[in-house]
């Protein structure tokens, strides 16, 4: 191989690798692959301050060479990395769905769109278009809703709107984890669906997004085992036979993180960047806590397989060129900034039943922790900040499924802080898709029976009917806005 020839093997290879960049500057490690060919990063609620930071941030990676791609996992609602820059806060797309106004849903990624062109960020690795059957699905409340055809519509409005600003969408995860209850970070989900179901109903929110003009598409973790023995991430049939021939796209395919045990559990990172690259993957994406290591690492494995013969040069060569189209759409007006639609459509979407008003002084809050999703970034969610910013006394109790003696925590908790503050203070119970966890399901029950004077917030897909409490109020999603929609009912405002 003469080193012309060598060179561009190199590039192509380094083309393809999208690593995360794990600070809030750029590191030292950048420069060097940056010349190389690195095809981007993906950015991480970890490397980012505020938005000037960011800012300056974006402006020093694209100026390290043309067409650097900055991509970002930004869903709104759940799933956010810049809702704390210039004052931004949207709901997810169960809030969407909820509200089923296909128009509203595009307005909202429009905004969405506009922080990302005000950011810097080139590539939205959103919306999420699973349609969550499986009410046990962790994405849940990532997904419009649980019928396909409202899935597929919004999916399209979303995709529109976003792409109007000027930044590239990205639907994932196909083929669909809705029908999994798994979390392809932790294990490898199951989609056990036929052939003739997957084509003839169960991909309709790829083909929305498709017919859409979405500009890529993430591949996930996904078992379909009636149609191939490993993960989509590395399958030639979902990819190539059934992706590109069936649904006819020729648009950037994107692996969803190889570090998540979905596929990690399967196949090692060299292994898995060739065999995804092969199977009809364009970009590989690396993971939250893959830098310099993980990307030497998988553009080797790049190099030997063209090397080797396993893998066709034109394939690496097709992958770039298309990644070459993303970035590159006129952006719109940032001056179009709406910061007040996420409130609005917060305020709209939440539902209020019986009688769910705070009228003590004093609050305690029980907090029930849901499995902590990596991809959504911050923990942080709930009323506790705004309650005391509003003047009240708050208290909290968080509990997981590993907490020690939990039930025996909430129940003492209770009783210490009545006595406390008086046997009319008033206690909210915060929970988000509390059904998926039989701890939680069980101590809700004690909590019913002791205290059904508590009010509940569920910040999460609907599942439990807490109608036997006091006051319930539903938000659909945990974004800032709909947290600042529930205070306001726990205040009367």
């Amino acid at each position: 191989m003469n080193p012309s020839h060598d060179a561009e093997l190199n590039r192509l290879a380094h083309g393809v690798l999208f690593p995360a960049l794990g600070r809030p500057t750029v590191p030292n490690w950048v420069g060097p692959r940056i010349e190389a060919g690195l095809g981007g990063f993906v950015i991480f609620g970890k490397d980012i301050v505020d938005g000037d930071q960011f800012q300056r941030l974006a402006a020093e990676l694209h100026g390290l060479r043309d067409h650097v791609l900055l991509s970002i996992d930004e869903e709104g609602g759940d799933v956010n990395r810049l809702e704390n820059l210039g004052g931004f806060s949207m709901p997810g797309n169960r809030a969407l769905g909820e509200l089923n106004d296909v128009e509203l849903t595009r307005q909202a990624a429009f905004q969405i769109g506009l922080s990302l062109v005000e950011a810097g960020v080139d590539w939205d690795l959103a919306p999420a278009v699973d349609t969550a059957v499986n009410p046990m699905s962790p994405n849940g409340i990532r997904c419009f809703g649980a019928d396909r055809d409202l899935v597929s519509r919004h999916t399209a409005a979303w995709v529109e709107g976003l792409q109007a600003a000027g930044v590239s969408a990205c639907a994932k995860h196909y083929p669909g984890h809705g029908l999994s209850g798994t979390d392809a970070h932790l294990a490898t989900p199951l989609v056990d669906v036929s052939r003739a179901e997957l084509l003839d109903s169960y991909l309709d929110p790829f083909r929305a997004a498709i017919d859409a003009g979405v500009d890529s598409i993430m591949v996930s973790h996904d078992l379909v085992p009636q149609l191939d023995d490993v993960p989509a991430t590395i399958s030639r049939v979902l990819l190539t036979d059934i992706l590109r021939g069936e649904l006819g796209y020729d648009g950037v395919v994107i692996t969803d993180a190889l570090e998540m045990y979905g596929i990690a559990d399967v196949a090692p990172l060299p292994e898995a960047a060739a065999r995804a690259i092969e199977a009809g993957a364009d970009a590989l994406c690396l993971g939250s806590w893959a830098f310099l290591d993980d990307v030497d690492v998988a553009a080797a494995a790049l190099v030997e397989a063209v090397e080797s013969g396993r893998l066709p040069l034109e394939r690496l060569r097709s992958a770039n060129e298309r990644l070459a189209r993303l970035g590159t759409r006129p952006k719109a007006d940032v001056a179009l900034r709406d910061n007040s639609l996420g409130e609005r459509l917060a305020e709209q979407v939440a539902v209020t039943h019986g009688d769910p008003v705070l009228r003590s002084d004093a609050v305690l809050i029980i907090r029930l922790e849901p499995t902590h999703s990596p991809a959504a970034g911050s923990a942080g969610w709930g009323a506790e900040k705004m309650l005391r910013d509003a003047g009240k006394v708050v208290e909290s109790i968080g509990l997981s499924g590993q907490t020690y003696n939990g039930p025996g925590m909430a129940r003492a908790g209770v009783g210490e802080f009545r006595s406390e503050y008086g046997a009319d203070s008033q206690v909210v119970l915060l929970v988000r898709g509390a059904h998926r966890f039989d701890w939680q399901e069980k101590l809700i029950g004690q909590l019913q029976s002791q205290h059904p004077d508590m009010i509940v917030v569920d910040m999460g897909v609907p599942g439990t009917d807490y109608s036997d409490f006091a006051g319930w109020i539903q938000t659909f999603g945990s974004a800032r806005v709909c947290a600042e929609a529930a205070t306001r009912r726990l205040l009367g405002s």
